[in-house]
């Protein structure tokens, strides 16, 4: 499946920023935490119009629910 950006993906802004914080605090390796950071960068560039893949996606609704 295509990448789909955050407004299409999440009825409102402000869940993502929820599950992005959650995430955020949740990122217990290098990897979780340079991934979270990434996404937190593209989240300030692009706003609700980010990008995510379907595995991003996975991957962000995973750290968060650690």
């Amino acid at each position: 499946m295509a990448a789909q950006c955050i407004e299409e993906l999440y009825g409102a802004i402000e869940e993502f920023s929820v599950l992005l914080a959650a995430a955020e605090l949740l990122a217990s390796t290098a990897w979780e935490v340079e991934f979270t950071e990434n996404m937190r960068a593209n989240f300030k560039r692009h706003g609700p119009r980010t990008h995510l893949s379907s595995a991003q996606q996975s991957a962000l609704e995973r750290i968060a629910k650690q």
